[in-house]
């Protein structure tokens, strides 16, 4: 056998238990045992000794309530470290982190995942804003800037069984604090479209501001989502502020970096 051969063998075991991995990854929801198994095509009984072991690596983890299992907290970091290492979002990291400095406020980078708007890295600022928003945060679609600029931007077939999801979970605010009605929604979208930004004003958090901006790529679709936020007190919130400017700014930018050309589009 070559030398170049034997380089390239690899250890069947792990080979079959990512089998595994695969399984949950392609169904985006926690599985049972016996569901993962058939998916893998492997018996539950050789599944479960994997399983063991891919808990305690971290890259999958069980719901003591339902046994159900589901990829793990390192299986979230793997994906995050790797989201990073993407061209756009290499671009984009160094530009979040000089307008946090600039605007001294903080600022989340976003792409779209398989749950929706996720946040994938943040710049803080030297006042720090006390949210429930880390790296792997997934955005409400329509109640917050940042998954209102996806909702706008995103081919409507992509995005319109997650926002219908959250219409039947009534989770959907608009701005007025209020459940928004379809009618609404196209009005706001609309809006966000027009502006080239969405705002959202002390919600879902009251007395946090935030303003987000799309970056587009070269096939002029949307690739990432940059968002300012901070306290009401201190946060211009308006369209023609200095803070929505350089956010807008900023995105331009980046959407250049990546090929994209405004004109292009009548």
């Amino acid at each position: 056998m070559s030398e170049k051969l034997k380089e390239r063998r690899g250890i069947g075991s792990i080979e079959v238990g990512g089998q595994l991995l695969v399984a949950l990854v392609n169904a985006a929801q926690p599985l049972s045992l016996g569901d993962l198994a058939r998916d893998s095509g492997m018996p539950a009984s050789k599944a479960h000794p994997y399983l063991v072991s891919f808990c305690k690596l971290g890259l999958v983890e069980q719901d003591a309530a339902t046994g159900q299992y589901s990829l793990g907290p390192f299986a979230l970091q793997m994906g995050l470290v790797s989201l990073q290492q993407i061209t756009p979002v290499r671009l984009a990291i160094p530009e979040v982190t000089r307008l946090a400095a600039l605007l001294d406020h903080t600022v989340a980078l976003a792409v779209w995942g398989s749950h929706g708007p996720t946040v994938i890295y943040i710049a803080e600022s030297t006042r720090p804003i006390h949210v429930n928003m880390h790296a792997g945060s997934v955005m409400s679609m329509l109640g917050t800037a940042t998954g209102l600029v996806f909702s706008a931007f995103l081919p409507p077939k992509l995005v319109e069984n997650v926002i219908a999801r959250e219409m039947n979970d009534e989770l959907v605010i608009g701005q007025a604090g209020v459940r928004m009605k379809k009618a609404d929604i196209q009005k706001t979208l609309n809006e966000v479209r027009e502006q080239g930004m969405a705002r959202a004003q002390g919600l879902p958090i009251p007395g946090i501001h935030a303003l987000s901006a799309p970056v587009f790529n070269h096939a002029h679709t949307l690739s990432l989502v940059l968002t300012v936020t901070g306290p009401q007190g201190s946060f211009d919130i308006a369209p023609e502020g200095v803070i929505a400017q350089q956010l807008k700014a900023s995105a331009a930018q980046l959407s250049h970096q990546l090929g994209y050309v405004a004109t292009a589009i009548s």
